[in-house]
């Protein structure tokens, strides 16, 4: 997407970003309140979640690099966190 704001592709910064935004939400989905023993940390990854998706609606809308860059490095700590347990738990 930052690549096609830099070239000015309107038309492909908007699939990129709204093909990042899908990936956001299938996060959002696979969240589940009956799985987990701390509801209200699961509430924070959803607001996260939904912070993101509607940075990158903001990111589309006035072709901001920089927000596209502010939601990556979030995704990658929440990545991290999410490698941190996969590896607590081996």
């Amino acid at each position: 997407a930052k690549g096609a704001i830099a070239r000015g592709d309107v038309a492909l910064k908007g699939v990129m970003l709204g093909k990042a935004i899908d990936i956001i939400g299938g996060l959002r989905e696979g969240l589940d309140k009956e799985k987990t023993d701390n509801p209200d940390e699961l509430d924070r990854l959803d607001s996260l979640y939904d912070y993101m998706a509607r940075r990158l609606i903001q990111a589309n809308l006035h072709s901001d690099p920089a927000m596209i860059d502010e939601v990556a490095q979030l995704m990658i700590t929440v990545k991290s966190g999410w490698d941190a347990i996969a590896s607590a738990e081996q």
